[in-house]
């Protein structure tokens, strides 16, 4: 749920700095990896630990 909130939040942070910056490519450009940047960010870390207990 947590992961879900943090996407929505950097999705929109991602959306207001892609308009600011002006075209709409950008804004829905830093909205995706807005959205994305957190599951990205876990699925870093499942795959860090899987690659640790593989090793011992």
């Amino acid at each position: 749920m947590i992961l879900i909130i943090a996407s929505l939040i950097t999705g929109y942070i991602g959306l207001n700095i892609g308009g600011m910056i002006g075209g709409e490519i950008f804004m829905y450009l830093f909205g995706l990896v807005g959205v994305l940047s957190p599951a990205l960010f876990v699925l870093e870390d499942i795959y860090r630990e899987v690659r640790k207990s593989n090793n011992t």
